[in-house]
């Protein structure tokens, strides 16, 4: 692998590929169509190309000559949908900017809540954002949140397939809707006018939430303090700037989709449609009054004047500078990122709303609903005049937006349609560039009403506010209630997080595939132990540019389970005569498991010796009792124990009396070098001993006693690498022996994993 030390050209187009059949319904998907499944595996490493194609790349890459590692995409590939607002029937469409197939179409709010949205934004996982300007009871506003699902199969509710059913069922490529009522399937729309209900009985959703809506990628609708809301714009931490009619702004959480506490803000200005740029700073247009330039990391605020523009705003991705149309006059200014009016110049129509910046230096301009006019402006962004796009059977154009492949979108609210255009069709223009025509048409049927502009694409987040990739990756650990336990990464020497960028990893769990997007990522540390339990494991890798384009290069990720590498063994025996046995715990011996034998009375002759003993108990323990529903932690054991009350060997020569013995073995998981290892201890104890009716001192302490049978042996340990083996008494002779009090405990590693010990994963 080659470390290359600045982010890399060539876009990503599995994913655009990928994103685009994914959400097409069944009628239109071509066979042969790539789908990530889930990887099944307990233990897999991702580190070649055909490792990491195994999940779902967005603005990263593997491309020659940097095969074999993932890095940043220069030119950021967003999902490759617009998602327009149909105003006036009060929902929002997805449309696939490859075919113009209407993927799917949702309510904006509950029955019996304002809905008429007006402004869309997307992202960076691909959610649309919508605000919705008829709501204002209680003094707020609201805004609503739909998912996105990647794959899947169209099925019933049963689960059976049907091309086309009402659900989605996994396996998904990506997925960010919440099966909320963990049946293991979506329930989500199959495009135009399928509407499913957002009944809000008995006022359910009154104040914030979706329970009662039955379409599954509804996974937000929030009450905010910007009442009528407008403005939606998306941060570089993902987290949705809102602002409405009576002016106050306010923060949601990316995460959750809630408010944040403090950040609920009012100059006076702004509430009218907006973005974020590079910088973090907040651009929201005038609400009847001035233009807002909010600055969240001081808390600085200003409104700007209408020199600087009054209407739609727009980003340029090269230079971060800030595009915004005057309603009237033929004129849009251009504003330095602090608000300094760099210059205006003339679109090309009397009037304009919406406006959008490509990365090629073309600034698009919406001619907007009055009049209506029919065409879309073109200029340069040094300001040189272009022409006017012609819209057949369009008319009211009031949002433009720049898809993933460099078209332009343009909604035309009087005739409820869409329309993409291509930027080098069309006659040539000012400055000798194509005018650009328009090459497709969507019909969003009867009484639509596109008020739509807004970033519809997520080209601003994409291009602009967020110079990151992401990798994602499900992986199926083959039973419910897997635990898992470790993600490493960048083992190998290839990876590199240069100074400015960084490469952060989080993880989530569930038990169905459909449930992972119901579940909050959390972050692990690299090699770290951390315990998620569920089937399934999604680790998202995000890469992060520095502020000179430099890439980090994430070489390899390793996901495994908190399986240990090795298992514990147990075994106590309380009486062992030649190859006789009585009274034994756990005689598999390999894994430990609890077990308990006793007994009240045994006779065993072999040989010259009889062997009688009364009241035999034998006990294995393991703790915890499932090593593979845990992780390994300091105190995890196996211990075996063996008692026998008395015991009465007999012989020609020889008669040996024993009271009490008790024995036991253990190991244990402590604290050690590098981390936990096996600890090793046996004990035991002779209560009292007679030979030939002499009595001998004994307790706990080794003593060997010399016999004209042979020996006899006392409280014996053995410890190896892995093992201990206790032994209370051992009566050696020529032709047999006895071993009364024996308990072992040891530690044996699993198939592939050498050296292993269940106190290591």
């Amino acid at each position: 692998m080659r470390i290359r030390g600045s982010i890399t050209g060539r876009r990503s187009k599995r994913v655009v590929a990928l994103l685009t059949a994914a959400l097409l319904p069944a009628s239109i998907m071509t066979a042969g169509t790539a789908v990530a499944a889930p990887v099944i595996g307990k233990n897999v490493l991702y580190t070649t190309d055909a490792d990491f194609d195994q999940g779902v790349l967005q603005d990263v890459n593997h491309d020659a000559p940097n095969n074999n590692q993932l890095q940043l995409n220069k030119s950021t590939a967003f999902f490759p949908f617009v998602n327009v607002a149909a105003s006036d029937r009060g929902t929002m469409l997805r449309i696939d900017v490859n075919t113009g197939a209407i993927v799917g179409e949702w309510w904006s709010a509950p029955d019996g809540r304002g809905r008429n949205p007006s402004r869309t934004t997307v992202d960076k996982f691909g959610n649309t954002w919508l605000s919705n300007r008829n709501e204002a009871e209680g003094g707020k506003g609201s805004v609503t949140r739909i998912g996105v699902t990647l794959g899947g199969t169209r099925t019933n509710a049963d689960g059976s397939p049907n091309p086309t059913g009402d659900y989605l069922k996994a396996p998904f490529a990506y997925n960010t809707c919440v099966d909320r009522d963990s049946d293991g399937l979506i329930a989500t729309t199959r495009g135009q006018s399928d509407i499913r209900p957002w009944t809000n009985a008995g006022g359910a959703d009154n104040n914030g939430g979706v329970t009662t809506a039955a379409d599954e990628c509804v996974i937000n609708y929030t009450r905010v303090t910007g009442t009528n809301t407008r403005t939606v714009a998306v941060d570089a931490n993902n987290d949705l700037w809102t602002g409405g009619a009576d002016l106050d702004h306010e923060k949601l959480n990316g995460m959750t989709g809630q408010p944040v506490a403090g950040t609920q803000i009012n100059f006076g200005c702004g509430g009218y449609g907006g973005l974020v740029d590079q910088a973090g700073t907040l651009w929201s247009a005038r609400f009847g009054a001035n233009l807002l330039r909010y600055v969240p990391s001081t808390n600085t605020g200003a409104c700007l004047d209408t020199s600087h523009g009054d209407y739609g705003l727009g980003m340029d991705p090269n230079t971060g500078e800030i595009w915004h149309t005057n309603v009237a006059g033929n004129r849009v200014a251009k504003l330095a990122p602090n608000g300094t009016v760099l210059g205006a110049f003339p679109h090309g129509s009397a009037n304009a709303q919406g406006v959008a910046v490509d990365k090629n230096n073309n600034v698009w301009v919406a001619h907007s609903l009055l009049g209506p006019a029919t065409t879309v402006g073109r200029l340069r962004t040094d300001g040189t005049y272009v022409g006017n796009v012609p819209l057949p059977g369009g008319a009211g154009p009031t949002g433009v937006a720049v898809d993933t492949n460099g078209k332009v979108w343009v909604t035309n609210y009087n005739t409820s349609n869409v329309m993409r255009i291509d930027p080098n069709a069309g006659p040539i223009g000012g400055g000798g560039f194509p005018v650009g025509a328009v090459d497709l048409t969507v019909s969003l049927g009867a009484g639509a009403g596109p008020y739509n502009y807004s970033d519809m694409t997520g080209s601003v987040l994409g291009e602009i506010t967020a110079p990151q990739g992401t990798w994602s990756v499900v992986q199926d650990g083959g039973v419910a209630n897997q635990t898992w336990g470790k993600v490493t990464w960048n083992t190998e020497p290839q990876g590199s997080v240069p100074p400015g960028t960084s490469i952060t990893v989080e993880a989530r769990t569930a038990n169905t595939e459909a449930d992972l997007a119901s579940q909050p990522f959390a972050a692990v540390a690299n090699g770290t132990q951390f315990t998620m339990t569920g089937r399934y494991i999604e680790v998202r890798a995000t890469l992060r540019a520095s502020p000179n384009g430099t890439s980090p290069i994430l070489s390899d990720l390793r996901i495994r389970t908190s399986d240990r590498t090795g298992v514990f063994s147990c075994q106590a025996t309380v009486l062992k005569i030649a190859a006789l046995i009585s009274t034994q715990a756990n005689p598999a011996d390999v894994p430990c498991v609890d077990d308990h034998e006793n007994l009240a009375a045994v006779q065993l002759s072999a040989g010259i010796l009889t062997v009688r003993a009364n009241a035999l108990d034998a006990r294995t323990d393991q703790t915890p009792d499932n090593l593979t529903a845990t992780p390994p932690a300091a105190g995890d054991n196996a211990t075996s124990t063996a008692q026998v009350e008395s015991t009465r060997i007999t012989s020609a020569l020889v008669t040996i009396e024993l009271g009490v013995i008790h024995s036991t073995a253990s190991a244990i998981c402590a604290a050690g070098p590098g981390g936990l290892v096996p600890q090793f201890s046996g004990s035991s104890h002779v209560a009292s001993l007679r030979i030939n009716g002499v009595p001998v001192t004994v307790g706990s302490a080794p003593l060997t006693i010399p016999l004209v049978i042979g020996s006899l042996r006392l409280n014996s340990t053995t410890t190896t690498a892995t093992t201990v083996v206790q032994q209370a008494v051992v009566l050696d002779t020529l032709l047999t022996d006895v071993v009364i009090g024996e308990a072992k405990a040891n530690v044996e590693a699993t198939a592939g994993n050498p050296g292993g010990t269940p106190c290591r994963v």
